[in-house]
């Protein structure tokens, strides 16, 4: 139950969230048209302004005689933007192109409004009169008619424009979307509102788009968005909750098994290419989940470290590993290959619990052979000295994985080592002319040390046969011979009762 309400409470966060990058997403879709809307508004609204100003100036006529009311109509017939042009006397309206001389003046608004440019912008609303907007300049007044911005009303079904002083305190034209339009999202959410003003004159525009975003989507869109949406983020989540399930489960269940010592071992034959002999295994540890499923070493081992349980780990393989191979490596004088570490060799117990082991299970030191992983990144001095301590009682040592990150020709300056293992990654280069020449060049330099070269990672006929005739004193590993074999399996090998696996 509570997982359930985890995942709805964690999807439905999620779908929010993507319902505001969607939003975010058709917002900036529609912002370009927007702004084309914003930007011819702004242009009409100037080169209106730039008109009545201009007329305004070019007007010589002053007073209410026949040769100026004459002047004024004709002005008004040459623009279409011109509702009526009348003279002021003593502050009211005295006569105009269309009424002619007015029986009783007119008194002006009694807000007017000033421009920096000298102008004066008034507004009226007498019905028997004039309603709408005009503009005073020498006595000489201006009406602009009302159908000066019918241009602009078809793009008004989801937005409403408005053209007004820069102070906002007087409004030019307005016009907004159609009563019968209603959004089916509150519109105070998304509408989206794009303001510019003039540089020239005192004036700007006001664009408000509606039903922006998600609102411009039809509501049968959006609930299928809505279901989309929630079908994914309701899969992540339960696919999240199932990785971390597993991999809880996993860590607590690996917990157990480092404790119970019930990690298995496997054993990777090391082979003499010349007979195909077995003269050597590498101890592997194997481990499988709760449902049964093989994990990684690279994945089961890094989490033990983290855990802490590091030191029993690799207490119990060894005594694991020597108990169960003993009598076959006395048998068959095979060499016990062991992966250490930096914990191994900074801990100060690894060789205390190697020579009590060999001890215990009758494994002369001499069979035991000691790879230094990659991950052997120690101090330089500490590693010298792991290095010594080991060889002054018989076991071997062995650079693991020669040739890749901290494996390579500066290791080999002070350290007291019999053998090289060449990493996987070099022997894949013999399937390719010109890396394979680069990989003889590399082993050829290396025979110069006078060391035993192990080739790991042999898969094919191939590499095989090249290694084997120009190596012939080398050994290899790797399932062209056998993968990781069981106790048991090996032993079938070693006693020739069965064919080893990839034969």
């Amino acid at each position: 139950m509570k997982k359930i309400i985890a995942v709805s409470f964690i999807s439905t966060f999620l779908v929010l969230l993507s319902f505001y990058a969607v939003n975010a997403i058709i917002l900036e879709q529609q912002k370009n048209k927007q702004l084309e809307i914003s930007n011819t508004l702004l242009q009409y609204s100037e080169g209106l302004s730039q008109n009545v100003a201009t007329a305004l100036k070019s007007v010589t006529a002053q007073g209410c005689d026949k040769a100026s009311l004459d002047n004024y109509r004709k002005l008004k017939l040459d623009s279409l933007y011109f509702s009526d042009i009348g003279f002021i006397e003593n502050g009211k309206i005295a006569c105009t192109a269309f009424w002619g001389k007015l029986t009783t003046p007119v008194s002006l608004p009694s807000e007017l409004h000033k421009t920096p440019k000298g102008f004066t912008l008034v507004q009226f609303s007498q019905k028997d009169f004039f309603t709408g907007n005009a503009a005073i300049y020498n006595n000489i007044i201006i009406f602009t008619s009302r159908y000066a911005y019918d241009k602009f009303t078809p793009v008004t079904a989801s937005y409403s424009l408005s053209s007004t002083t820069k102070d906002f305190g007087r409004t030019f034209f307005t016009v907004n979307p159609v009563i019968e339009k209603s959004n089916w999202l509150p519109s105070r959410f998304f509408t989206m509102t794009i303001t510019q003003c003039s540089s020239r004159w005192d004036l700007c525009v006001i664009v408000k788009h509606h039903d922006a975003g998600l609102a411009s989507l039809s509501i049968a869109i959006f609930i299928l968005l809505t279901v989309v949406l929630y079908f994914i983020w309701i899969s992540i989540s339960l696919y999240s909750f199932r990785l971390y399930e597993d991999r809880f489960s996993l860590e607590k269940t690996l917990v157990k098994a480092v404790k119970a010592n019930t990690i298995g071992v496997h054993y990777q034959p090391i082979v003499r290419p010349g007979d195909k002999k077995i003269v050597g295994v590498e101890v592997l540890s194997r481990w499988q989940d709760s449902n049964a499923m093989d994990v990684s070493p690279e994945l089961f081992i890094p989490l033990i470290e983290k855990f802490g349980l590091y030191d029993n780990y690799y207490t119990n393989i060894i005594k694991k590993s020597f108990a169960e191979i003993s009598s076959l490596a006395n048998e068959h004088q095979l060499l016990i290959s062991l992966n250490v570490g930096r914990i191994e060799i900074e801990d100060g117990m690894f060789n205390k619990i190697l020579r009590r082991e060999c001890l215990l299970n009758n494994i002369p030191l001499s069979l035991i052979k000691i790879e230094l992983s990659e991950k052997a990144v120690a101090h330089h001095d500490i590693l010298i000295d792991f290095c010594k301590e080991l060889k002054s009682v018989g076991v071997k040592i062995s650079i693991d994985d020669f040739g890749v990150q901290n494996s390579n020709i500066a290791r080999l300056a002070n350290l007291e080592y019999d053998e090289i293992k060449i990493d996987k990654s070099l022997v894949d280069g013999i399937n390719e002319s010109y890396k394979k020449d680069i990989f003889v060049i590399f082993c050829d330099a290396l025979l110069k040390l006078n060391k035993t070269l192990v080739f790991e990672g042999v898969e094919n006929e191939t590499q095989y046969a090249f290694i084997s005739s120009r190596y012939r004193d080398s050994l290899i590993q790797g399932w062209y011979f056998s993968k990781s074999l069981s106790r048991d399996e090996l032993a079938k090998i070693l006693t020739g009762s069965v064919d080893s696996p990839n034969r």
